[in-house]
């Protein structure tokens, strides 16, 4: 197979102007429009509202290209496009070639007879959006139906296309329609054979052996006899003969792998990779070759009947594991600006902070091969959305091939990596149409909606996925209970009463299903975050620009402040009301972690019943107030600190009530522990009240509760807003887990000034600093004014007599974090 990318050259004009400027492919029209000065920067101030007429028009993109000569002496060459976005129109040397529709599908064109050696032309134009499927909206037989603050605008048709739905608008994200070639442009070209796919199947895995079956498809221009072998890092699986008719022939290739090195999730063990390759021989000659990565393990998701409804978790290896995690959403609204060092910095976030899973979510793209490499590599599983999200779809037939489609180019691209757990159908549109569309509509047209629900999610998916991959679990939508008389039991949920709802934090712990795919509560970025979008005039929280950095709005988007009014609302029945801008930023962010942390931690408890725990959600797209744990710059927010500690192997979970608080120990080790579990008070001075010491065993792989011990027992009539309990799990080695809980709401207890010492020196990477206090100190949250750097722990409870040490990664010298280091805790709010 000969490979040559159209990467030079490319230039780009609006269709009804005549000047062209010089593009980048990879890309998109907005940043080929901002690296040419022709608009200012889509994120900042209100810009984005004066961009919307870029999605409004159509754009031709062009290049000439030359070809190395060796390419037509080929029987086979293609244009190949990996990404249009979306409806293009193709054509090569002046000669039509392609029509494409959506975003998705990787489009590949036989072009022998329109190519020559030197200056082809190639003109791929850009149908705008609208323009395609504004008629389709009219001649609707009837309403499709999405959520108001997604598809931002008064005619809602983002579910017509095949295109991100995340570009229309979303509550935590701009409307900016991209269009653009947004994935290589190719040329591929060869002869005799090659090979079109690769499914590596795994089947009896064990720590004794696995059974490797490589199921191949082969393109042959002749029938001839090939040789095909397969090996696996050193270890020859098999190698033998084959007779290829012309055409496409589908062969299997058997192979035993002896004692394999298993794949294991973040925190139960590595993450081997092999090196897998298949090869294919004719006439003596190595003629093409796959490879890829492979780890070998065993997946499945165990869907029993019990006592409680229908288990929903996954077993890895023989053994159930928590899925512990959080949702997740593209790095960017324009792809291209997506680099190596991004994904890896987002999925390295979420290793630390011990996560083993990640939704890809329905109202983004399929990720870059990228993305899924490097989940492989850190032991991150992907429960993974097709990409249906908050809306209903068109059921025609040309838009059910088109999806077809779309799932077999992308699952063949996604099925040999070890990171996949599981498709899913969609994001809410099951519930969404049975809690809040079905009502709007006559009993005739439920019934049409409720059929193509069934055509879309139970028939065209489930039998495209049948086509590519029978080895993988579909879940036909997200959530599947909590709906329609869908008990908790007997599935997963989206938890939304807290936030939407309304409903108290206190709500967390009563609203468990066996496996709890979102929940969330929003908070704001930090100042140094804003500064990045807004001039100081506008660092107001009800300034237009912060406005239109928070997108969660209601009343089909004419109440801008709902979401502002929620965080207010939530932040009044905790906390004290913050003195300034930056004030109430940072309690955003302390309220978000406070909150989910009870989620968290009641997921955690509830094992086994609840299998899993996917907050909403790592990431954003963009700048904005959003329900994230890490901002768009990479930012950890207080919540991503908080779930680095909740989301621990170990952790005490200690449950405060009124009259008692019990104390549980939460392990997804897969060895037991023999420890000592410590339960002391102390009041805001640092003066021990009680204290408590037992030993424990902590089975493997639990949730167990260890300890109940009264009010009285622990607070001996001292005046409980004055009390913090702490609770240590030890062992020989020192501090195993630990948990810091009170008594009173935050706003009820009686801080005083805690006079926070820091001592700063110089270390490999940066400065260690060692912090002391003379009285509690709540929510102590470190800054380093604008500096890009990086805390190894933020967001902590400091007792007093106590040191923590915190290392900060960071290009400044010593004097220059001293000048600028503050730590500011929730008195100084």
């Amino acid at each position: 197979m000969l490979r040559h990318e159209i990467s030079n050259n490319w230039t780009f004009r609006e269709a009804a102007k005549d000047q062209f400027h010089t593009a980048q492919v990879p890309g998109c029209v907005h940043i080929d429009l901002l690296r040419n000065g022709l608009i200012p920067d889509p994120f900042f101030g209100t810009n984005e509202q004066e961009l919307q007429w870029i999605g409004e028009q159509d754009w031709i993109y062009q290049t000439t290209f030359d070809l190395p000569a060796d390419f037509l002496k080929q029987a086979n060459v293609e244009l190949v496009f990996r990404g249009l976005d979306t409806y293009a129109s193709v054509t090569l040397n002046g000669s039509p070639v392609l029509t494409a529709n959506n975003m998705f599908r990787d489009w590949r064109i036989p072009c022998k007879p329109l190519l020559k050696e030197k200056g082809n032309a190639l003109v791929v134009r850009f149908r705008n959006v609208f323009a395609e499927t504004l008629p389709q909206y009219q001649s609707a037989p009837y309403r499709l139906h999405a959520f108001g603050t997604n598809d931002q605008a008064d005619v809602k048709l983002a579910m017509y296309s095949r295109k991100a739905q995340f570009h229309y608008g979303w509550d935590w994200g701009p409307r900016l329609i991209t269009c653009g070639i947004w994935r290589p442009a190719l040329i591929e070209a060869w002869s005799g054979l090659r090979i079109k796919s690769v499914f590596v199947q795994q089947q009896n895995v064990s720590a004794a052996g696995a059974d490797i079956i490589s199921v191949m498809e082969v393109l042959s221009d002749a029938p001839q006899r090939a040789r095909i072998s397969v090996t696996m890092d050193s270890s020859q699986l098999n190698s033998e003969e084959h007779p290829l008719q012309k055409g496409l022939n589908r062969i299997t290739v058997k192979g035993h792998l002896d004692q394999p090195a298993l794949w294991w999730t973040n925190g139960l063990g590595s993450h081997p990779l092999y090196h897998y390759r298949a090869q294919v021989e004719a006439g003596g000659n190595t003629v093409d070759e796959y490879s890829t990565k492979i780890g070998v393990r065993s997946l499945e998701i165990v869907r029993d009947k019990d006592a409680s409804g229908t288990s929903l978790y996954v077993r890895l290896n023989g053994v159930p594991v928590f899925m512990k995690g959080a949702n997740y959403v593209p790095l960017d609204n324009f792809q291209n600006r997506v680099t190596r060092e991004r994904y890896e910095s987002v999925l390295r976030s979420a290793v630390e902070a011990h996560m083993n899973m990640l939704r890809v979510w329905g109202g983004g793209i399929f990720e870059e091969d990228t993305f899924y490499e490097l989940c492989d590599q850190h032991g991150i599983l992907i429960w993974h959305d097709l990409q249906f999200a908050c809306a209903t779809y068109p059921t025609d037939e040309a838009f059910l091939q088109n999806v077809r489609q779309e799932i077999i180019d992308n699952v063949i691209r996604l099925r040999n990596h070890a990171s996949i757990a599981l498709y899913c159908g969609n994001n809410e549109n099951e519930a969404c149409w049975h809690l809040m569309w079905k009502q709007l509509c006559s009993p005739e047209i439920q019934a049409r909606h409720e059929r193509d629900i069934r055509t879309l999610y139970y028939e065209t998916i489930p039998q495209a996925l049948r086509e590519v991959d029978t080895t993988r679990y579909y879940h036909s939508s997200s959530p599947n209970a909590g709906f329609n008389n869908i008990p908790y039991g007997e599935g997963d949920i989206h938890y939304w009463g807290v936030w939407h709802g309304k409903e108290p934090f206190e709500k967390y712990p009563e609203n468990i299903a066996r496996f709890v795919s979102e929940y969330g509560f929003q908070s704001y970025p930090e100042l140094s975050t804003v500064k990045k979008f807004a001039e100081p005039k506008d660092r107001e929280l009800h300034s237009v620009v912060m406005l239109s950095h928070q997108r969660c709005m209601a009343d089909e988007r004419r109440d801008r402040e709902y979401g502002n009014r929620l965080i207010q609302s939530y932040m009044d029945q905790w906390y004290r009301r913050p003195k300034d801008f930056e004030s109430y930023l940072y309690v955003s962010q302390v309220m978000q972690a406070d909150g989910v942390r009870l989620a968290m931690e009641a997921h955690r408890r509830a094992m086994p019943y609840c299998m899993g725990s996917l907050y909403w959600q790592i990431n954003d797209c963009w700048p904005v107030a959003s329900w994230s744990s890490i901002d768009y710059f990479g930012r950890w927010k207080a919540l991503h600190y908080t779930a680095r500690r909740i989301f621990a192997p170990v952790i005490v979970s200690a449950v405060v009530k009124e009259n008692e608080a019990l104390f549980y120990i939460v392990s997804d080790r897969l060895e037991p522990i023999k420890a000592t579990l410590e339960i002391v008070v102390l009041d805001f001075g640092g003066k021990e009240i009680s204290r408590r010491t037992q030993p424990v065993t902590v089975a493997p792989n639990t949730s167990e509760l260890h300890l109940t011990l009264t009010k009285a027992q622990l607070a001996r009539g001292q005046d409980d807003a004055q009390l913090v309990i702490v609770s240590r799990l030890k062992d020989e080695n020192g501090i195993m887990a630990e948990d810091l809980k009170y008594f009173r709401l935050p706003k009820d207890l009686k801080l005083s000034p805690p006079e926070i010492a820091t001592k700063i020196t110089r270390s490999k990477g940066g400065c260690s600093i060692e912090l002391s206090c003379r009285s509690l100190a709540r929510s102590v949250m470190l800054a380093c004014g604008d500096d890009e750097g990086f805390f190894s722990d933020n967001h902590f409870d400091l007792l007093p007599g106590e040191t923590k040490r915190v290392e900060y990664r960071t290009s400044l010298d010593e004097e220059g974090v001293k000048r600028q280091l503050k730590a500011m805790s929730l008195i100084d709010s």
